[in-house]
This record gives C-alpha cells, structure tokens and sequence, in this order.
C-alpha cells in the first residue's frame, strides 16, 4: 500500500473517531483501567513520567524527553494539544507515529474492546490516543514515556496509568474553571489525584501557594515524597531569541551556563523543575550524565512557544491561551525586546478567561489586531474581543484593530510595522494550528 493511501485510510479512521470530550464524566478512568488491564497494563512495560499543571507542561515534558533521549534511551512521548496533525501528540525520539503503525495498534486494540463488549465508539478520540499510544510505546520497546494528563487529573484519560516512577505538577493556576472548578484548591485538587502510590512527586519551589498544600496533603495520603527545590536561585546570565543561558542552584542540583534552546522567562521556572526531576532520577540510580543533560537541554525544540517565524519584520508566536501564560509571555518578550513597539495578533476561544489574558497584554501593545480562530464551537468572535479590549485599555491606547483570518491579520500586522516593530501572534494553540496551515513554519520538520 503506497503512502497516499495510507494517509487517507489514516484519515478516514480518525475522521470515525468518538470526537467527544468525556473528561467530564466521571465513570471514564475506570473503564479506561479496565481496558488497560484487558490490553495487558502495557503501561507496566517502561518506565514513566506523569506531568500535570496548567502551564508548563509541554515544554517540561519536551526537556525530560530530549535529556533522556540524549543519554541514550528510547523515549516515548504523549501530550496536547496538537498544533496541525494528530500525531504530533504520540512521538518515539521525536518521531510522530507513523499512519501505518496508529491504523495497526488501533486494529491491535479493537478485538480486545469487542472482548469487553464495547464498539470504538465507545472510547473517545483523546482516550484513543493515549490508549494507542501506551500500546505503540510498548510495541517501540521504550524505556521511558513522557505522559502528559490533557486536561486536570482525576477524571483524565491519563490518570488510567499504573506507577509512574515520577509525577511532576508544573504550574498550577485559574484555567478550564468550569470543568475543574473555581478556585486554585479546587484545581489542584482535581490535578492532585493522579498521585499514586510509589511514585515521587516533584514540584516547582515556586508552586502556587495555595496548590501546593493541596499536593502535600495527596501525596501524604498515598505515602509519597514531594520534592521541590530549597535555596533556589536561577540566574540567567544570557537571553536572546535563539535561547537562555542559566546558573541553577539549590539543595537538588548545581549547574552553571546551562544553555536551553528555548526563550522565556517562564522557561526559567520550567527548568528548574526538569533540574529538580533530573536530580530525583539520579537518586533512583537513573543514568544521566551531566553531558547528556547540557546536550539534551541544549537541543530541544518545542514548536508554539515564542517559535520565530520570521526575521524581518520580526514575528514570533506562542501558544499563551490563559490569563497565567498570558503574563508569562508578556514578561518575556519585554524583557527579550525592550525597544520594540509591540504588533499583537490575539484569537481567543470564548471558554477562556479572556478579559483578564487581555488586561496582561494590553499595557504591553502598541498595536491589537483580532481575529477569529476558526473552531466554530468555541472561538470567541474577533468583534467582541476587540470590544473588551476596546473597553479595557487606557484612553485611547493601544490601537485596537478587527482583522477576518489570521492571514488577514499578519498582512495588515506587517502592513502597519516599522523598522522597530515586532509582532506577536497569541491566544490559542488553535490559533497556532492556523498559522501552520497557512504556510508559517510553527511545526519543526518531522
């Protein structure tokens, strides 16, 4: 069979995919342990990370990824969203699955569900790609699985895992609230829950006040360690747009001119919880040498986070979509370009804590441009995000301008920038998925 066409059966079997969102049901976790013990806990085959948190996880997941891969182990990881194609969420050394091998481990997978009297419908596209991935993972011979929970913990898809060896919760702040609930507590409630016996928990130094009593008190109830780093101090010592250059030290790890192949000043705060993971797997006689890491930190990629996609005038764009990530990003480029007048190309879905993602931007710009992304259930409409920025800003200042497609809006962006412009392209990894489709090199070549 030629590769067009299994592209197209590839196609037409996600196309019949369960496209519903059941993380909201709670009876789903345990159907999917069912299924799991029914496919043979292939999750019991490697070793695995478990990553939660709002913000963070992506790019946590993305340096463990690259550092183990670096020291030589084949390495599997699962994370979301996706930015152009679905496959990007299952990759073995930073290689999306291959069209042949999802369709072989989706037919491995469908017998044993007719065994338990269920159909495929039956199991939704997000638990279709976490169950073909721990399936694929085994079949790769992995040593190690990145597995990052979609979205909060508890009734997630991912919390069908057995033992991680390590559990990292990344930043923990206000998003998906009427899911996961109002408050701080209340999220890092839903997240804490994915803690399991015999795991270690690692966590930021500088967690979430309010989240990281929350995950003490879990971890306490499952007889498990939280480990975070004491007497911390991350000094970066250089920045630009093709990296950071970082001192990291604490009780847990001493390095210095680490160099990290990605921008932000919220990346700094990434790394010192991948420093802190590296030095518990140490302590568990894992192998990492300190090459490994500095080749690992120094080559990974993680497309959608501050990702410059072209030089003049200068476009970046990053897939901030909550009011937390919105501040990080805004810090960033500040700091990253301080004599720039700032262009900010914004789509927002309408779920989102919008107003306030805009109340981070707005001092910052000296220019919006709105625009829809195109998901028809859930993007807000450039008009009204344009309105409340309209009604949000001081005086008449920035600019606020309505543009019909993200093309639309890049082409009156590049229109009004000059010789000390640079545009920032945000909202929505929707937002990025469009960029990508419309011929801007977000995606690294597979």
């Amino acid at each position: 069979m030629d590769a067009a066409t299994v592209m197209a059966k590839y196609n037409d079997l996600v196309a019949q995919l369960n496209q519903a969102m059941l993380v909201t049901d709670h009876d789903r976790v345990p159907l999917l342990w069912q299924i799991m013990a029914h496919l043979g806990q292939p999750d019991r085959y490697f070793h695995v990370i478990h990553i939660a948190g709002t913000n963070g996880k992506g790019s946590t997941g993305a340096m463990l990824a690259q550092v183990l891969q670096a020291q030589g182990y084949q390495v599997g990881r699962f994370s979301s969203p996706a930015i152009n194609d679905d496959r990007e969420q299952l990759q073995t050394n930073g290689h999306w699955i291959s069209p042949a091998d999802f369709i072989d481990t989706y037919q491995e997978i469908v017998p044993v569900l007719h065994n338990m009297q269920l159909t495929a419908a039956d199991v939704s596209i997000f638990e279709w790609y976490f169950l073909i991935g721990m399936v694929w993972f085994r079949n790769q011979n992995i040593e190690w699985a990145i597995v990052e929970a979609g979205l909060g913990g508890q009734f997630d898809a991912t919390n069908a895992l057995g033992g991680p060896q390590l559990t990292v919760f990344t930043k923990i702040a206000l998003d998906h609230t009427k899911i996961l609930g109002p408050t701080i507590e209340a999220i890092a409630r839903n997240k804490s829950k994915i803690i399991k016996p015999k795991t270690t928990v690692v966590t930021l130094a500088d967690q979430n006040p309010a989240a990281l009593p929350v995950l003490k008190t879990e971890a306490l109830n499952q007889g498990v360690r939280v480990v975070t780093a004491r007497e911390l101090t991350m000094t970066v010592t250089a920045a630009d747009l093709q990296g950071t250059t970082v001192d990291a030290h604490s009780d847990q790890f001493d390095w210095s001119q680490l160099r990290l192949h990605l921008v932000g000043r919220y990346q700094v705060q990434n790394l010192s919880l991948v420093l802190t993971a590296i030095a518990v797997l140490r302590q568990q006689r894992v192998t990492l040498s300190d090459t490994a890491v500095r080749a690992g930190l120094k080559a990974v990629q993680l497309p959608g986070r501050l990702t410059i996609l072209q030089s003049a005038p200068l476009i970046v764009a990053d897939g901030a979509h909550n009011p937390d990530g919105m501040r990080g990003l805004v810090a960033s480029v500040q700091a990253l370009l301080p004599k720039k007048r700032l262009i900010w190309v914004v789509g927002v879905l309408k779920d989102k804590a919008f107003p306030d993602m805009l109340t981070a931007l707005l001092p910052a710009a000296d220019l919006v441009i709105a625009n829809t992304p195109a998901n028809p259930q859930r993007a807000l409409p450039a008009e009204l995000l344009a309105q409340t920025a309209t009604d949000l800003r001081a005086g008449t200042r920035p600019e606020v301008l309505v543009a019909p497609t993200i093309q639309a809006a890049l082409t009156l962006a590049q229109q009004r920038a000059t010789a000390d412009s640079a545009i920032v392209v945000t909202g929505s990894f929707y937002v990025m998925r469009e960029l990508q489709q419309a011929g801007w090199a977000v995606l690294p070549d597979d």
